[in-house]
């Protein structure tokens, strides 16, 4: 277990890093442009994401679940997946001028164009990253995305203030493509995989026709609302709810998104040893909960400062949308492991399955929703998360027998430590008289007591959580006595 600890360490790193890019991003940018020119952006972006997409039908990561590896498994996951995105890219280079006359932004034609090109090179790091998770080598896979992601932001920001307003994104976009190859084939030099081959081309579309179906579901379902958005709506109203969204979407971020980085590999080692996933499971759920359902009610008390510190006075009206969004997360714990945990245990139909229904349907009701406003769009998160969740775990418990009581003491031990957590900032919006624009000050100080009584209520309750802490701090303290250590030989 020490190196699956080790590996979420590494991820944990990897996240942090991004969220500090992403929140320079969010908080330079959101005062550079306006909200017209970030919906634009957003609808650029959208387009790329979701045409790209569809070379995860031939995703390099069937490689991490192979049994034995081969030179020809590599060189065939690269041929793929290079292949799919040249044709994806031609297509999207191509038909740039009709996507453009379709949003009535002529200037959308180059930044289209620029992503495409980003998106062929950026293929190349897939099988690499695709191997070093294999092996958990996690400390490779955080410098190639922490350096790709702070190269975006860099670049993204300069050209912003050179005046190419939000072309700036497409750039930064195509650096970040090209510095994440340079540090790839840095961490693993294996340029040998750039030899043409095919001889395990069933094997990857064995693995891909479920992957790419999920997340091309997945990709569509975050992207899709914004493009209907941009269609029946004023641009501002596409930037508000983007916006709004990254600022809700930081404690994924943070926690969420390291424990999906990890989930994959470390149920794939568990069902290669042919042990019980069930414990590990529900112990990934307790440290989601237990970690997340603070962070989203901290959110949506904080909302207010919040924005005005990330967007600036100018983003005032997303506080709104940041709560209601945040409030529906809480629905959205079980949601991140559904596919690792299928996929790790051969189920990859089901896999599919679930996120085909759940996405399905959502969509269909987000985008109903968005006709009818930012605000029926923001609420319908509580009519498609919660059905998510049910959904999640009817299908994950087919294969990880839990019981429903298992379940429950683990949410309610959660549950718990989040009251403790959320109770020092009620107790300072109680004080400012159930106002929530507190000020800069109130807010930094119902951090500090959040964190306070969070760690309190783990000590309390003794939450298998405070295992992982230890760990890390170890993890921590080798690390930082190793580097001292190394400075001190030199």
């Amino acid at each position: 277990m020490s190196t699956v600890r080790r590996a979420f360490f590494m991820a944990i790193l990897e996240q942090y890093s991004q969220v500090i890019v992403s929140i320079a991003m969010i908080t330079v940018l959101s005062r550079l442009l306006d909200s017209n020119e970030i919906g634009i952006a957003v609808i650029g972006l959208g387009i790329g994401t979701i045409a790209l997409t569809f070379r995860e039908f031939v995703t390099a990561e069937y490689l991490i679940q192979r049994e034995t590896l081969t030179a020809q498994d590599v060189r065939t996951s690269f041929t793929l997946t290079f292949g799919f995105s040249m044709i994806i890219g031609c297509f999207l280079f191509f038909s740039s001028p009709f996507l453009s006359s379709f949003y009535g932004q002529s200037q959308l034609v180059t930044f289209i164009k620029i992503l495409a090109f980003a998106g062929v090179v950026d293929s190349v790091v897939c099988p690499i990253v695709a191997l070093l998770r294999r092996d958990l080598t996690f400390g490779a896979v955080t410098r190639i995305n922490a350096i790709g992601s702070i190269t975006n932001a860099v670049v993204t920001i300069i050209f912003v203030t050179l005046g190419f307003g939000y072309m700036g994104f497409a750039w930064g976009t195509l650096a970040s493509a090209i510095v994440r190859v340079l540090f790839a084939f840095h961490a693993k030099p294996i340029f040998w995989m750039l030899k043409p081959c095919l001889t395990s081309w069933r094997s990857a579309f064995a693995f891909g026709s479920y992957k790419g179906a999920s997340t091309l579901l997945d990709r569509s379902y975050e992207a899709l609302p914004q493009l209907v958005l941009g269609r029946i709506m004023p641009l501002a109203a596409v930037g508000l709810y983007n916006r709004a969204n990254l600022v809700c979407g930081l404690p994924d971020k943070v926690l969420l998104s390291a424990i999906f980085s990890v989930a994959f590999p470390a149920f794939a080692a568990e069902v290669r040893a042919n042990r019980n996933v069930k414990k590990a499971y529900l112990r990934i759920i307790s440290y989601i909960t237990v970690l997340y359902w603070p962070a989203a009610l901290v959110m949506t008390i904080l909302a207010y400062p919040i924005v005005h510190v990330a967007l600036g006075p100018s983003w005032t009206s997303a506080a709104p949308l940041v709560q209601i969004f945040s409030l529906a997360a809480l629905f959205w714990f079980p949601n991140i492991l559904t596919f690792p945990v299928l996929v790790a245990m051969g189920a990859n139909r089901e896999a599919f399955e679930a996120n085909f229904i759940g996405r399905g349907l959502s969509m269909f009701v987000i985008c109903t929703a968005s006709f009818f406003g930012l605000y029926a769009l923001a609420g319908s998160q509580f009519i498609v998360l919660p059905f998510q969740m049910y959904l999640s775990l009817i299908y994950v418990k087919r294969h990880v027998p839990f019981a429903w009581s298992e379940l429950f003491h683990v949410l309610y031990r959660s549950g718990l430590i989040t009251a403790w957590g959320i109770a020092g900032p009620l107790i300072v919006l109680a004080v400012n008289g159930f106002q929530f624009d507190l000020s800069i000050m109130q807010a930094c100080i119902a951090g500090c007591l959040s964190a306070i009584g969070w760690l309190a209520g783990l000590f309390i309750l003794k939450h298998p959580f405070l295992d992982e802490l230890e760990g890390l701090a170890r993890i921590a303290m080798f690390a930082l006595v190793a580097r001292k250590s190394s400075v001190a030989i030199k």
